[in-house]
């Protein structure tokens, strides 16, 4: 039996589980065809995603779509399909993409209502939830049965690897990226072969790529030409699965699909990890914003950027970086290499012949160390404010770019060397400071 089928085996649903899963979607797909307001309305009810194309993996989310007419005032697409969403669902809470929606439970699953508009064609998208009808009837219209399973293998493949999902968490690939590489190139073996093989700004489906320069992966949507399926793929996530692929294919393992769970290194191991590297950690931790997740990491992303970028200014390099969500607070790691600085900084001004050289030298001519030229440039030798790296972000983190919801420096507690390594630090740490990739965990 090949590894291929092994994987299938585990992770195909039973025929009891699809017919329960089925039996479910469909009920509240026509409980909500005979609701009044649907009716009032003249709206469609369609069922949509993963579990609608036959390609989905154990406990999917059901998405029920409903297609109000272009008429519809948005105003009331939006009223309506949350009044309707509510109604079936026995417990629920309103979500938001472009417009709000509705996610709850029901039968065991978690499903979402989501109002769209239906259109004929996508040339006069007005929101991007109403691709996906077009998006589910590609895919049913275009894979068969054995597609459907290699879709499931290249899903746990990503899942297993860290890159599946295109939500701003892990800027990965979609659902519907695996379900069109499948039919670009036949089976999950082709598409590891091929993937093994892409560059930077690698194009799938040629189509005008210019229109998408920059972006590491170009998958023009079949059923919308101005869009790039793959936009959401970080460069990050696109080495990540290229890599992937390369080792898959000089040594398949089920690791590249069901990864070993990563330990949390001991107190004693990240000290002697620092102290090998004769480095220093920062620790800052903040109240976490109350956001979804999708405009939460992107400003996390943003803030630890910004933090580096403030560090940067007095010439401190961040080694290593990276952050933690936990229930009521964001923590963010960063390696330098001391936190006792010089008592002077370089300081560089205008080049000499410029019009601003005379104000430069002015400003510093009291200085007590005088400015003076090197190669081309006025310089300066000045005092830092700060020769401690942690009262200096304490006074300017303030003034740094962070993300909008950090700004205010909420519940902002900063510790460093010694008193970081602690438990309550060892989880960010250990994320830091473990490189290996999910497959490679033993």
């Amino acid at each position: 039996m090949s590894l291929e089928t092994t994987i299938l085996d585990r992770i195909l649903p039973s025929a009891c589980d699809v017919e329960h899963l089925k039996t479910c979607a469909q009920e509240v797909v026509e409980e909500i065809k005979d609701d009044n307001l649907v009716k009032e309305y003249n709206a469609e009810i369609m069922l949509v995603g993963s579990v609608a194309k036959g390609t989905f993996l154990s406990n999917p989310d059901i998405d029920i779509f409903i297609l109000f007419p272009t008429s519809t005032d948005r105003s009331h697409l939006q009223k309506i399909g949350l009044e309707i969403g509510k109604k079936h669902l026995p417990t629920y809470e309103e979500r938001y993409a472009e417009h709000p929606y509705t996610h709850g439970t029901r039968g065991g699953y978690e499903m979402d209502i989501v109002p769209c508009y239906k259109l004929e064609s996508t040339e006069n998208i007005k929101c991007a939830v109403d691709r996906t009808p077009f998006h589910t009837k590609y895919i049913k219209t275009n894979m068969d049965s054995e597609m459907k399973d290699q879709v499931r293998l290249l899903k746990q493949f990503a899942k297993g690897i860290g890159v599946y999902g295109a939500e701003s968490k892990t800027e990965g690939i979609s659902g519907y990226l695996t379900e069109l590489l499948i039919i670009r190139y036949g089976n999950f073996n082709k598409v590891i072969e091929a993937a093994s093989r892409w560059n930077l700004g690698q194009v799938v489906f040629p189509n005008n790529e210019k229109k998408f320069k920059g972006d590491p992966l170009i998958v023009h949507d079949p059923v919308d030409s101005n869009r790039n399926v793959a936009s959401a793929v970080s460069i990050q996530s696109f080495s990540k699965f290229i890599y992937a692929a390369k080792e898959y294919l000089k040594n398949p393992s089920e690791r590249f699909f069901f990864p070993n769970v990563r330990t949390t290194y001991s107190l004693d191991g990240i000290q002697h990890y620092i102290s090998k590297r004769n480095t220093e950690v920062i620790i800052i931790e903040l109240d976490k914003p109350n956001l979804i997740d999708d405009n939460l990491y992107p400003q996390i992303r943003k803030t630890l950027e910004g933090v580096i970028t403030t560090l940067q200014k007095e010439n401190i390099s961040a080694i290593d970086s990276d952050y933690e969500v936990k229930e009521t607070s964001v923590k963010f790691a960063i390696e330098i290499e001391t936190l006792e600085l010089p008592s002077i900084k370089q300081h560089y001004g205008p080049p000499v012949w410029s019009e601003n050289a005379p104000s430069f030298i002015n400003k510093w001519k009291s200085n007590t160390f005088e400015p003076y030229v090197e190669n081309g440039l006025w310089k300066v030798i000045i005092r830092r404010d700060d020769t401690d790296v942690v009262s200096y972000l304490n006074k300017n983190l303030k003034s740094s770019a962070l993300g909008k919801d950090f700004r205010e420096l909420k519940g902002m507690k900063i510790t460093s060397g010694k008193d970081a390594i602690c438990e309550d630090n060892a989880v960010i740490l250990s994320k830091m400071i473990d490189k290996r990739m999910s497959w490679e965990v033993v």
